[in-house]
């Protein structure tokens, strides 16, 4: 039996590693393309944001912590060489996630419509909902229900970088804010709704099991 689930653990190990790298190169690229002038005082990017800079600063190192530090999460090796650490990071994510999505919905208000405005709530709300609850849990010692919770938080951050990956294509950029409006609140319900699937695929796609036949 080792010999055939340790290949599996490496396999699981080594797609979630690449995912991550992938994810955090793309993360990298779409933050420098938006914000590269940001410390320019006379850019256009920097002028924007000086009404909210306030806002903005806060909202982004918690919330840049938070993408980085979910991901060491949901590591095994880290988690079972040096489970302080690991508890140490957790609770340093909840209070970033508990900084960062509640000032994202002023910084909204002061630019946006108030679609964008209620997306905004509605992923700061399901962040921090799935994060309390995936603490909560692991604070009642429930370990299988924590990490089934920080699967559900993390898509929540991820918003960030898929919004800004899918925007400037071009037939959704033509779009305008319609465009703008349908690509953020579709991908705040796909992070909403994706992670129940991938959790429960398994069940979901499962034979049932056949039924017992009563004696005559």
């Amino acid at each position: 039996m080792a010999t055939v689930v340790a290949p599996i653990r490496r396999s699981r190990s080594q797609s979630k590693l690449v995912f991550f790298l992938i994810f955090g190169v793309l993360t990298i690229f779409v933050t420098y393309m938006k914000n590269a002038r940001i410390l320019d005082p006379t850019s256009e990017i920097a002028r924007h944001f000086a009404p909210v800079k306030w806002y903005v600063l806060p909202h982004a190192f918690f919330g840049g912590l938070a993408m980085i530090l979910g991901v060491f999460q949901f590591s095994n090796r880290l988690r079972a060489r040096f489970l302080k650490v690991h508890r140490t990071l957790g609770y340093i994510y909840v209070i970033s996630v508990f900084i960062a999505s509640p000032l994202a919905v002023p910084m909204t208000m002061k630019f946006h419509s108030a679609s964008l405005v209620a997306a905004s709530s509605a992923q700061s709300f399901g962040w921090m909902v799935t994060t309390a609850i995936a603490l909560y849990c692991v604070r009642r010692g429930n370990l299988a229900q924590h990490r089934r919770w920080m699967i559900r938080s993390y898509p929540f951050a991820m918003v960030f970088t898929v919004t800004r990956l899918i925007i400037p294509i071009p037939p959704v950029l033509r779009m305008g804010l319609e465009g703008i409006n349908m690509v953020v609140w579709s991908v705040i319900a796909a992070a909403a709704i994706l992670p129940n699937i991938m959790l429960d695929w398994r069940a979901i796609v499962a034979r049932p099991a056949p039924k017992a036949v009563a004696a005559d």
